[in-house]
């Protein structure tokens, strides 16, 4: 191989790697705030917790009954529309990072594990106990995908030559 050849293969390979980077760059979303996931979590146990137990539905047709049903709706919505005021941010609209397969079942099974725990909860203690089962767990494994997302983004940038395993 002569030198020419050489010095546009190594070239290339730079070149590749730096297109490689710039994809990754562009796929990985930026990192979430330090305040996203304990706000997600907290308000969205406090909604299922509300939506399940008998709180609610203790106090029908009474102005508590009306603030506490105001406090969930505000605190179920809380959630989504953080993810959209997001979105509309950010301008760019893509799929997700595609991920190992294990990372991303445990980010998607752990919130579906904790309600399964809360239906036991519901059975087995009744609806008091299953409501505070529900908006903890509900809340805890919310929170706890959220950061886990964020770490995962982090790492993704921290690693340019890996493929998209920001989720």
């Amino acid at each position: 191989m002569s030198s020419s050849e050489y010095y546009a293969s190594a070239r290339a390979r730079g070149d590749l790697r730096a297109a490689e980077r710039a994809r990754l760059a562009a796929n990985t979303p930026p990192p979430l705030p330090a305040w996203w996931a304990p706000v997600a979590g907290i308000t969205h146990g406090l909604g299922m917790a509300l939506a399940a137990g008998p709180l609610l539905y203790e106090a029908d047709g009474t102005a508590r009954g009306l603030v506490l049903l105001l406090v969930m709706v505000a605190a179920l919505a809380a959630f989504p529309v953080m993810c959209v005021v997001r979105v509309l941010r950010m301008r760019v609209r893509s799929w997700p990072p595609r991920g190992a397969g294990r990372q991303r079942m445990l980010l998607e099974s752990l919130p579906v594990a904790a309600y399964g725990i809360a239906g036991l909860a519901f059975l087995t203690f009744g609806q008091g106990v299953g409501a505070v089962v529900l908006g903890v767990l509900g809340g805890g494994s919310l929170w706890w995908r959220e950061t886990r997302k964020n770490a995962l983004a982090a790492e993704a940038r921290a690693t340019p030559g890996t493929s998209g395993s920001a989720e």
